[in-house]
């Protein structure tokens, strides 16, 4: 994800914030006075949704990129909003009075572009009271944008473009997810309450939508010439379609790995 360019992920990730709300809405019961942390808020859209639910008290978010807390400060306010530039995985970028502050954790479409994963879920731990509910989003190994984000990094055709290309996407592993757990989060001191994947599908308006829409998150077209980006985007399209994650219409297909549970 190329995090230099808010407001053009803001204006193109209608799946993301779809399926956001969808997920929210099906696990999180919001309380009185719950006070929730969006670790790995972005431009902010789906903070100040949760601000607006009954019940819920303050929302903080975060996000590594600069450029993004400040889109979501210009453009996502609220009364009982703040935004943070912090590093999920580095404790030092952490406010000491994050600590034990939450009554609530959500982390939706964050985990798979963070490569230190026990140090991010250290950290969410810390964030949480305890009891404290924790809701994950992400994409593992196995599901199909995966190999598209990662298969593009490679390809042969483009290899002496992105030569100096880092991907910095690391899906979940899926030898993690065992039988309905996952180590890491009880090692790190979760109560899982559910794990599961999810199916989901997500219809666009246009063919140039949905191009926007993956460009969005395709780091690699920050080397790649921009005369050649359509070309690039083709090659993305047929690998997606290889993949069968773009269907009939303008629809894409995929699954991704939810995980909920509590602070022990």
């Amino acid at each position: 994800m190329d995090t230099t360019k808010p407001e053009f992920y803001s204006q193109n990730h209608s799946f993301q914030h779809d399926l956001g709300v969808e997920v929210l809405q099906q696990y999180m019961r919001w309380e009185e006075g719950d006070t929730v942390l969006d670790a790995g808020c972005g431009t902010g859209e789906i903070c100040k949704y949760i601000s607006q639910q009954p019940g819920v008290a303050s929302v903080v978010g975060f996000d590594v990129s600069p450029e993004f807390v400040c889109h979501a400060r210009q453009h996502n306010s609220s009364p009982n909003v703040s935004y943070h530039v912090s590093d999920i995985s580095d404790t030092s970028t952490i406010k000491p009075e994050l600590r034990g502050a939450f009554s609530k954790v959500v982390s939706l479409q964050v985990l798979h572009w963070v490569q230190d994963k026990v140090a991010a879920l250290k950290v969410l731990h810390s964030c949480l009271k305890p009891g404290g509910e924790i809701l994950l989003w992400f994409t593992t190994n196995l599901t199909k944008i995966s190999h598209i984000i990662l298969g593009m990094a490679s390809h042969p055709k483009w290899k002496t473009y992105l030569k100096d290309f880092e991907p910095n996407y690391f899906p979940w592993p899926s030898s993690d997810i065992l039988r309905e757990r996952s180590r890491l989060l009880e090692e790190c001191g979760f109560d899982i309450i559910s794990c599961h994947f999810k199916e989901h599908q997500h219809s666009y308006s246009s063919k140039e939508h949905r191009r926007k829409a993956m460009s969005a998150v395709l780091r690699h077209l920050c080397y790649i010439p921009q005369d050649k980006h359509e070309e690039f985007l083709d090659d993305v399209e047929t690998m997606a379609r290889d993949v069968k994650f773009v269907s009939g219409g303008y629809n894409v297909n995929d699954k991704c790995q939810i995980i909920y549970a509590r602070k022990l």
